[in-house]
């Protein structure tokens, strides 16, 4: 892996990251953008880096955009380039956000359009058996999807098992396994090796498309609101003469052969501007685990 992003990065002909032009000048300096590695998710990185590649040489021949010449920048590097003022458009997730919200423009959020800019998660069990309710998977055997869109997957099963006092998921479940494909997660309730499994609600339903018969004996224990979990956003207080023209670029990506290998890799089919509304799901969420988590601190150490 390593060995792969060293070479990626010697590859990339991209300028070095600058620093912020001199006061009364930002309309001139190039829009400072980073993609965070998390929003990639289990994305082959050498896939994601040789699609991103192509449209961002596209993008910065028509703009004046600057990316770090890695490309992906990790959580730790993104956050603390905003916290140093040294960005000003970011790709990042929910729970990215939520560590600089403070810094960062709400008004103005670029996301897939549709089912594909939102992720709903689901606990599903086999129809006819002994499971009828979530307080019957105690100590039962149960699988859980990782991978993109899932970093919030987490806090919605604590805060689910925390609210109906069963605990932590380690307290409650019996022997769990994690899988990226969704395949491994969901057949293995549908033949019964498994009890439960934690998913998304769009490849449950690619799932039933492919095998018609595991939508008939699978059914939802329990289901999370539709959250958008990850983004384009810009910093508070940026108003570069370049902002709209990369709205415009990131929104029409979809529309450019290149672009369209990149809505292809990350499987969505266009993107548009929304508010901070559009966040509201995902933080109340994450709130809801802060919560539970605090209670669970403060009654062990009573």
């Amino acid at each position: 892996m390593t060995r792969r992003r060293d070479f990626l990065r010697g590859a990339l002909a991209l300028a070095p990251w600058p620093p912020r032009a001199k006061a009364g000048t930002e309309d001139d300096a190039p829009v400072r953008l980073a993609i965070s590695e998390a929003v990639i998710g289990d994305v082959n990185l050498n896939d994601a880096r040789a699609a991103m590649q192509v449209w961002v040489k596209r993008l910065t021949a028509n703009l004046k955009v600057a990316l770090d010449p890695k490309l992906f920048s990790t959580s730790q590097e993104i956050v603390e380039r905003a916290r140093r003022g040294q960005l000003d458009a970011i790709a990042l997730t929910v729970v990215e956000y939520r560590q600089i919200a403070s810094l960062l423009d709400a008004s103005q959020i670029v996301n897939a359009a549709g089912d594909a800019g939102t992720v709903q998660y689901l606990i599903l069990a086999r129809q006819g058996g002994a499971i009828k309710r979530l307080a019957d998977l105690k100590g039962r055997r149960f699988c859980m999807l990782t991978g993109p869109k899932m970093f919030v997957a987490p806090a919605w099963l604590s805060a689910t098992m925390e609210e109906r006092h069963f605990g932590t998921p380690e307290q409650f479940f019996g022997p769990t396994v994690s899988d990226a494909k969704f395949s491994r997660v969901v057949l293995p309730v549908f033949f019964g090796q498994a009890d439960s499994c934690l998913t998304t609600r769009l490849g449950f339903e690619t799932m039933c498309e492919l095998n018609p018969q595991v939508g008939r004996e699978l059914f939802t224990l329990a289901s999370s609101p539709a959250m958008t979990v990850s983004f384009y956003i810009f910093r508070k207080n940026f108003r570069n003469a370049e902002r709209e023209k990369v709205i415009k670029a990131i929104s029409g990506l979809r529309r450019s052969p290149d672009g369209q290998e990149l809505a292809t890799l990350f499987q969505f089919d266009e993107l548009k501007v929304m508010d901070a509304g559009c966040l509201t799901a995902a933080l109340n969420l994450l709130d809801r685990a802060d919560l539970a988590r605090a209670r669970r601190t403060g009654a062990a150490s009573k």
